[in-house]
């Protein structure tokens, strides 16, 4: 009996001891960040939610929100949160395009606490192709459209993607690298010049896009041509 009870005594010390730790580590303080939007389009803004596990007391006499744009390996700071705020428990914080360029990720870091990192998605944003909606074969045709942020002149950021219908569906007939040739308000223009020839009368629809190591692929509207015999 005296070995049985001592048996029990243990295992109810043992029991009592893992639910005290389980209970230390739910009652853990840790910082949570997260952003209302995980994709957006550029200049979209986003808001970025800081928790606290307990929400009730200040995590921290200081907590810092930083940034990183993809491909860069330093940590800048955006915001700093005093303990007054942390003490609301839930904490919003809005990030805008000054800041959402490119893919960013973010983290929240106090004294002997740092959140996992969360990375919003930037895609470029795209105008639809420009030209004239009806033209005549034996000519150029200008096709001109815009990018936002703005990509350097020269280079060849976007791609064009040309259907041509057959009477029944889009048939894809070439894919064009038009170059940034000009500036806009925190954008760039890109354009390029085509023949047409007798061969290509008939229906044109085109879409641009756009995806490269800082930006998530995006597509444009389509955009359409009709071309007529002379």
């Amino acid at each position: 009996m005296r070995r049985l009870t001592r048996a029990l005594v243990g295992i109810l010390v043992v029991t009592a001891m893992l639910l005290g730790a389980v209970a230390i580590a739910q009652g853990a303080t840790t910082l949570t960040l997260t952003s209302t939007r995980s994709s957006v389009v550029y200049p979209q803004m986003t808001w970025l939610k800081l928790l606290s596990a307990d929400g009730t007391m200040p995590v921290a006499a200081r907590v810092m929100i930083q940034y990183r744009p993809i491909g860069t390996a330093t940590w800048r700071n955006l915001r700093a949160i005093s303990a007054s705020r942390t003490a609301e428990g839930t904490v919003t914080i809005p990030v805008g395009p000054v800041i959402l360029r490119s893919i960013t990720g973010f983290r929240a870091v106090a004294t002997g606490l740092e959140s996992e990192v969360t990375t919003v998605a930037v895609k470029a944003r795209l105008s639809r192709p420009v030209a004239p909606r009806v033209i005549r074969a034996k000519r150029y045709v200008t096709v001109r459209g815009f990018i936002w942020p703005r990509h350097a002149v020269g280079t060849r950021p976007v791609e064009v993607t040309v259907w041509k219908w057959d009477g029944t569906t889009w048939v894809e007939m070439a894919k064009l690298h038009p170059k940034i040739v000009g500036r806009v308000l925190n954008g760039a223009k890109w354009q390029f010049k085509r023949w047409v020839s007798a061969d290509d009368v008939g229906r044109w629809r085109l879409q641009v896009s756009h995806e490269d190591t800082a930006h998530a692929a995006s597509v444009s509207p389509f955009g359409y041509i009709k071309v007529k015999a002379r």
